[in-house]
This record gives structure tokens, sequence and C-alpha cells, in this order.
């Protein structure tokens, strides 16, 4: 009787863990506030999902000190893109990116890999899920429902938001073009 009680606690324990974790509904208005990380500074950056549709996203950003754009990716890109934007944005600008580039999310296509296989390509380069523990991501003092990926042999990994249908980029490291982010919250 006491094993079935040791063994029933446990599982009410990670349950109760497991549901502690965010795992918000991104939608229209939804506001990720980030710190980036580039050339030694540490810039505070928000991306709002200013249109969410099968047809195309649109991501208003604001850069402290730069100013504010927004980028617009495409039903292609969005089902099938393996690259990620790094490059330094235009403020004032709606920059229309390629069919091979996302930003700050997961092509449908990478996510469906990430699922079935537990890897996709992403900037011609493979993650992996990490081993073990699955953690989420904790910021804030709040723990987000993330899975962690990275690539092999390299400092390279990424938190991914688990939700299928706005797999955001969480935190980003060890990025070999330059730029690393982390999230500071999501309103």
């Amino acid at each position: 009787m006491k094993k079935l009680l040791l063994v029933l606690s446990f599982f009410s324990a990670v349950t109760v863990l497991a549901q502690d974790k965010l795992n918000p509904v991104i939608k229209k208005g939804s506001k990720f506030s980030y710190t980036l990380f580039t050339g030694g500074q540490n810039i505070p950056f928000t991306a709002v999902v200013d249109s969410l549709g099968s047809e195309y996203v649109r991501i208003g950003w604001t850069i402290e000190g730069m100013g504010s754009g927004g980028w617009v990716m495409k039903k292609k890109a969005l089902e099938s893109a393996k690259h990620g934007y790094w490059s330094q944005p235009t403020a004032g600008t709606d920059e229309e990116l390629s069919d091979e580039t996302t930003v700050l999310l997961l092509s449908k296509a990478q996510w469906s890999s990430l699922q079935q296989d537990k890897k996709f390509v992403y900037n011609d380069a493979t993650f992996t899920v990490k081993q073990g523990d699955q953690a989420g991501l904790k910021v804030g003092g709040k723990s987000y429902d993330a899975i962690q990926v990275e690539v092999a042999g390299s400092s390279a990994r990424l938190w991914i938001l688990n939700n299928p249908a706005f797999p955001a980029l969480l935190k980003v490291e060890g990025n070999p073009h330059g730029v690393d982010l982390e999230l500071g919250n999501i309103e």
C-alpha cells in the first residue's frame, strides 16, 4: 500500500509541475519582450504579432535606439522555410521575407520534423532535442513550456515554445550569425 501511495504521490507531483509551465495562446496583439545580445551589447527588443493568418504573418518590431518596423512572412515561408532572419532590420519599413526565411518562429515543416524525428534543419544546421530533462525555460520566475534543441559539437541552442500553432523562438544561444536573444516576457 505504501508503494502505491508513493507512486500516486510521484505522478501527482509530476502533473502539478507540468501544469506550472506557461504555454500562452499566441494571437493578434501578443507581445514578446526580448533582450538581443550582439556585438557585446544588450539591446531591448519587442515583437508584436500584428497579423496572424494562414496566408501571412506580420510581426511588428521595436528596437530601442533604432526605431520600429515589421516583418512579413508569406504562406510558403510559414509552411517550409529552413532559415531564420538575422540581418539588421530597416526602421520604418515592412520587410517581406523570402520563401526560405522566417523570423522568431519555426515553419510548419520544421515543427513537424521536430515532433516526428526529434530534429530539424535551421540555418543549414541540424538541431536535435536535448537529451534528458526538458525543464522548459525559466524567465523572471515564470516557467514556459519550451523544447530545448541543440547542434551536436556546437554551442548553438534554441528554446522553442511548445505550441504547434506558433512555435516561437524564446531563447537563442551560440548563434553563428552573432545575434543571440532571450525572452523577458510574453503578454
